[in-house]
């Protein structure tokens, strides 16, 4: 069997994901709702829906626009894939972010009602562009698309 391209697995990874979204019944108003659809994924598209979402929100808006679409409810969820497909400099700086839009370091479901109708302030916007910097400074140093990839294929062999 020949072996599928990376950026071909996450596609197709990504795609399950956004079709099971698209018949799921959910209160898009409720983070609860949403939140329990995505737990609803396989870990595999879980953890790709979550680092693309990154990936395109941070690329196209920054980490404020990441957070203000309310994709940072799961920013503690992809800290954590992040470190486990060894992207460990995107990881850190996606905890950096964290610290300026959640001072309070509220956790949980506390944490997730909070974030998921923020309103970024403008001093908070401009702490979030060194992030912004930084994770665009990572091309060529740590390739989210080869790691992540990577880490699926082990999984499927």
């Amino acid at each position: 069997m020949e072996k599928i391209s990376n950026r071909s697995l996450i596609s197709r990874l990504y795609s399950s994901a956004e079709k099971q979204l698209e018949i799921a019944e959910f209160d898009d108003k409720s983070w609860s709702q949403w939140y329990d659809v995505i737990q609803g994924l396989t870990s595999p598209e879980k953890m790709v829906y979550v680092i693309v979402k990154l990936n395109k929100a941070v690329t196209s808006g920054g980490f404020s626009s990441f957070y203000e679409t309310s994709y940072g409810i799961f920013a503690p969820e992809i800290v954590h894939a992040l470190n486990e497909i060894n992207a460990s400099a995107t990881a850190d700086i996606v905890s950096s972010s964290l610290t300026v839009v959640n001072p309070k370091v509220l956790l949980d479901e506390a944490y997730k009602d909070y974030i998921f109708n923020i309103q970024i302030s403008k001093e908070q916007k401009e702490q979030l562009h060194s992030q912004d910097i930084q994770y665009d400074q990572l091309h060529g140093y740590e390739n989210l698309e080869d790691l992540l990839g990577d880490y699926l294929q082990n999984m499927i062999n």
